[in-house]
């Protein structure tokens, strides 16, 4: 049994897996290309920062919210600038979202319904957190200017520089091996659970279902993606409804936060303590009224 459901996962993980590759490069070419010019929009018009920060962060990937990084780190970006990228994002979960749309598995309506949730979202965290700040006087890290790639930053594409460092050395070593192990580990745990009806019966009732989104809440503080591709997985077999995935979804951030945390550890740890009272409080109220 175990060696079939053994089998299955790592079936379903390398398709699923391929489908994000080719994702991946896409939208890494497409915001390597092209954040400099809605980078420049955003200083230009500082009021654009929410919904510019907002809309990086819904960009799959983490290449998005590691730009919004640059900038807060610079001191161009206000912390509920920052606040903002993060609520918007999924990480790598957007690509395996957007992979079991192919499939078949999650409507497209679901997507626009919980990408367009999280950019509206995203705004409004962004807002409260920069009221947050004036009205408690939060102290944050001191700003400093990050350089990457400064090289390669000039309007003509390099592709030899694309393919060593974001195909090669960014999606292929850095991301694919993690996607395809949780992935596997994921399906595989549902596997396990579709085979035990007394765990779906447990997951069924409303108690325990908040119990189920507390654990959601609490593995999004990771900052990495694995653990959060079981959640969307869970979602995915209808084990656990949209207020579930919102709220780990809204919380969690991929690896968006590695930056800041080599950056302040103070300053990431406001960041995820405000993402998590917001992600969960939205999740709890929408769980409460049945979604």
């Amino acid at each position: 049994m175990y060696t079939d459901l053994l089998l299955i996962s790592l079936k379903a993980a390398f398709k699923i897996s391929l489908i994000i590759f080719f994702l991946m490069i896409i939208s890494e070419y497409l915001v390597t290309r092209y954040k400099d010019q809605i980078i420049r929009l955003m200083l230009k018009n500082k009021r654009t920062g929410y919904i510019l920060s907002s809309l990086f962060g819904t960009l799959p990937g983490c290449t998005g919210v590691f730009a919004m990084d640059s900038l807060y780190m610079a001191g161009y970006l206000s912390f509920g600038g920052i606040i903002a990228a993060m609520v918007a994002t999924m990480g790598d979960e957007t690509f395996l979202l957007i992979s079991l749309a192919a499939n078949g598995t999650i409507s497209m309506d679901t997507i626009i319904m919980l990408i367009s949730s999280m950019f509206v979202l995203g705004i409004i965290a962004g807002f409260l957190a920069d009221i947050a700040v004036k009205k408690t006087g939060l102290k944050l890290h001191r700003t400093c200017e990050i350089k990457v790639h400064k090289k390669y930053c000039k309007s003509e594409f390099n592709l030899k520089h694309f393919a060593t460092e974001h195909i090669y050395k960014h999606i292929i070593k850095k991301h694919m091996p993690n996607i395809f192990i949780w992935i596997a580990i994921a399906v595989f745990m549902i596997e396990m659970i579709n085979s035990n009806i007394q765990i779906t019966e447990f997951l069924s009732t409303g108690t325990s279902m908040i119990y189920i989104l507390l654990a959601a809440s609490i593995i999004a503080i990771l900052p990495i993606s694995g653990p959060n591709i079981i959640i969307l997985t869970m979602f995915a077999t209808g084990l656990v409804p949209f207020s579930v995935l919102l709220a780990n979804s809204l919380i969690q951030d991929g690896h968006g936060l590695l930056p800041i945390l080599g950056y302040s550890v103070s300053d990431a740890l406001k960041i995820k303590l405000f993402n998590f009272i917001f992600g969960l409080t939205i999740g709890l109220i929408l769980l409460l009224l049945g979604f």
